[in-house]
């Protein structure tokens, strides 16, 4: 064959290999005629009722637990906190449901799992901090030694815990920025989740959340770590699992989904069409999942330590209200976290939750039990 026919031919194929890297391949979503999978249901009919009924048992249970900590209201500043972070199940369960439902938009939501997340890691960092602030000296543990003696509101921050702060802060913008670009490219073509390629926003954006999330939690573990001797007896690890395990779970079983996926192990049948097995089927797992995280919520923030403590500060509704309003945390961005830490210190003294941070962690009746030994 003549040379410049294969240069020609040569040019040609290396120009198609360069436009396909930057084409995002078309989901193949040929299948066998969907036949009904449970009676009259079909696959897609059972795992939407599947997954609204666990997302309404979710809501019933952790709505009990809400309203027990609303009912008995009686330490705000660390019980706000505590009601941010359990919501997370109903928000997860919610958009899981949503996911299902309307497989066809499915990647369109998935990303606002993130956004609850990091509503609850920042709220859940908050309430390490006020349990340590019940103990004796705890303001001292977090600004340094004598803090308190040399003016508890004026001393500055060390920057540890600006460090600590601003990396899980960090997680609310970015989960919105991440949802917001996931949208956009998806969009105008350009996420493309099928291809790893760097030419397509997916793995950039894979990318990015991995990195958030794990500067987010590390911060989170990293105060947990510096502060164990106050905060062992509240049984952090325990809270940390219960709300951080669904976002850990929900990664690794999409991840574990997609591999099968693209090798054909996981693919269309009769029963399950190309969205059911590539959209649906993680967050229908993760639907069925949220009961069982919502009972462990009960064992994790369990109501009954603030039960009799004291007078509510508030009524139900009250309560509620200010649990769902969250500019204390989103103030912390223009005002910093250092003086929301000292307002949540001024509202312990106020309402003298000292005695009810010591009970919490059974150092109340270590003290009485010393006053009766003297």
């Amino acid at each position: 064959m003549h040379p410049l026919i294969l240069l020609a031919r040569d040019l040609f194929h290396s120009h198609d290999d360069s436009v396909s890297k930057h084409t995002c391949p078309s989901d193949d979503t040929s299948g066998p005629p969907i036949v009904p999978l449970v009676g009259n249901l079909t696959y897609h009919q059972f795992a939407t009722i599947l997954s609204g009924s666990c997302a309404i048992l979710s809501a019933l249970i952790v709505g009990v637990l809400v309203a027990l900590h609303a009912s008995n209201y009686s330490n705000p500043v660390q019980q706000r906190q505590i009601i941010r972070v359990v919501l997370l199940i109903p928000w997860v369960a919610l958009f899981s449901f949503l996911t299902v439902w309307r497989e066809d938009a499915g990647d369109y939501l998935v990303e606002s799992l993130d956004f609850g997340c990091a509503i609850a890691l920042s709220s859940f960092l908050l309430l390490m901090c006020d349990f340590v602030l019940s103990h004796p000296g705890g303001f001292d543990d977090l600004f340094g030694q004598g803090a308190l003696s040399r003016g508890a509101f004026n001393t500055s921050s060390p920057n540890w815990l600006k460090r600590t702060w601003y990396q899980v802060l960090q997680f609310i913008p970015a989960s919105i920025i991440i949802w917001i670009a996931t949208v956009a490219t998806l969009a105008i073509g350009t996420y493309c989740k099928q291809s790893n390629s760097l030419h397509f926003a997916h793995i950039w954006i894979t990318i990015l959340k991995l990195l958030v999330t794990t500067v987010a939690i590390l911060g989170c573990l990293r105060f947990y770590w510096k502060n164990k001797a106050k905060l062992l007896k509240h049984r952090i690890l325990l809270k940390l699992f219960t709300f951080k395990g669904i976002i850990g779970l929900n990664v690794l079983q999409s991840f574990i989904i997609s591999i099968l996926s693209g090798k054909g192990t996981l693919k269309p049948t009769k029963y399950m069409s190309f969205h059911d097995v590539n959209t649906s089927l993680a967050s229908l797992i993760l639907a069925c999942e949220m009961p069982i995280f919502a009972v462990l919520l009960i064992f994790a923030f369990p109501p009954l330590p603030y039960k009799n403590q004291a007078s509510p500060a508030a009524g139900p509704l009250s309560a509620i209200v200010d649990a769902f309003n969250i500019t204390d945390l989103l103030s912390a961005f223009i005002r910093g976290p250092m003086r929301l830490l000292r307002e949540q210190q001024r509202q312990i003294l106020r309402q003298d939750s000292m005695r009810i941070g010591m009970a919490l962690s059974g150092e109340h009746d270590d003290i009485e039990l010393d006053e009766r030994a003297k």
